[in-house]
């Protein structure tokens, strides 16, 4: 991450107009609170998270690209990867089924509209 997490709340929040005595309002802190958090280089979770929610906009994405991280968040692709998988073929096996219940109604419900004009032909005799 080139720029510092400060520099990119700083960036976000003038980009969407909002003063430091805005945003220290929003997240319950003073100017010079904002201002010192602009010039961080790490902050807390909860308070990005607070800052996340005031700002409408995901600052956790900006530590994805660490390399730190990255072999975490494979390791993650992979394992929820292992867990879609066999839900997709549970999926893919249950449509099949429908479609193969759809067919057996389709043909019931010809046999029975036959037997009905049978029926029809007896009473009429």
């Amino acid at each position: 991450m080139a720029e510092n997490i400060g520099q990119i709340i700083k960036r976000v929040a003038e980009g969407k107009g909002i003063s430091q005595k805005g945003l220290g309002e929003k997240i319950n802190r003073t100017k010079q609170g904002i201002a010192s958090i602009y010039r961080r280089a790490t902050i807390d979770t909860d308070l990005l998270k607070d800052i996340s929610i005031a700002l409408d906009y995901d600052f956790f994405a900006h530590f994805y690209d660490d390399p730190s991280l990255t072999k975490f968040r494979e390791q993650q692709f992979l394992n929820l990867k292992g867990q879609i998988e066999p839900l997709i073929e549970k999926l893919e096996q249950a449509n099949k089924l429908i479609s193969s219940q759809q067919e057996t109604l389709a043909v019931q419900r010809k046999l029975i509209a036959k037997l009905e004009e049978s029926v029809d032909r007896q009473k009429e005799r």
